[in-house]
């Protein structure tokens, strides 16, 4: 089964390159963006670190996007008044906009993804990786990776 477990590893950098790839081209907006509007979105307003946190995105890599999109005009940024050391994030109005105006791309991108497989093997196959996540995230953190 070694192979097999090998290429299932493989094979999730190619599947991940083209799902962002496919994402861009049909949304019209980079998948890594997306996420981070689409949290802003639904939490309102949140700190850097909460939204590295929950997006597992390395805190640098989220502070060049935040330039960016703060740039754009489509995020804004302000110290926390109770904790300096905090940056509060939320959308404005034009990011806002823009996130809601794209929703409906976002929703055909996916069905047209996963369009005819069987709804069985989709929650199998989510299942299998979000297992495989937890191992790697597991060792990434020195811990042993042990099976259910």
């Amino acid at each position: 089964m070694i192979d097999g477990e090998r290429n299932l590893l493989q094979q999730i950098g190619p599947t991940s390159r083209a799902l962002y790839a496919a994402f861009e081209t049909e949304v019209g907006h980079a998948m890594p963006r997306w996420r981070i509007l689409q949290a802003l979105l639904d939490m309102k307003e949140a700190t850097q670190k909460e939204l590295a946190h929950r997006l597992l995105i390395d805190p640098g890599a989220l502070t060049r996007h935040m330039k960016q999109m703060e740039a754009e005009q489509l995020i804004s940024r302000h110290t926390d008044p109770q904790d300096n050391r905090l940056t509060r994030v939320q959308l404005t109005a034009s990011g806002t906009a823009m996130i809601m105006a794209a929703q409906p791309q976002r929703h055909a991108f996916f069905a047209k993804a996963l369009a005819g497989l069987d709804p069985a093997q989709v929650a199998i196959a989510q299942a299998v990786l979000s297992e495989v996540e937890a191992r790697l995230r597991d060792i990434s953190a020195g811990r042993p990776a042990t099976p259910d």
